[in-house]
């Protein structure tokens, strides 16, 4: 089964990639204190969501599939509040 994504999708999908970097370095010439590695994720988030949906071809493929990426991300977001957590506790 194979389907098929139109150059037009693949076009928008790079456009919006390189919006998204280009965003990522105009942020790192704004202060936005500790936002700015909030801001900084959620747009490496974003790519990251649209690298898998398009390019990898995550949208349309076996169910099988999305369920290895939902468990990665799930594993992702385990580690990311392990890490949190250890850096929330410390007492500077």
């Amino acid at each position: 089964m194979t389907h098929a994504i139109s150059r037009k999708t693949y076009l928008f999908t790079f456009l919006g990639l390189l919006g998204l970097t280009l965003s990522t370095t105009l942020l790192g010439f704004v202060d936005m204190g500790p936002f700015n590695m909030i801001a900084a994720v959620g747009i490496a988030a974003c790519k990251a969501c649209l690298i898998a949906a398009f390019f990898m071809h995550a949208l349309i493929e076996a169910k099988v599939i999305r369920v290895v990426l939902t468990g990665g991300v799930i594993w992702f977001l385990i580690l990311i509040s392990f890490t949190l957590s250890d850096y929330i506790s410390r007492s500077w």
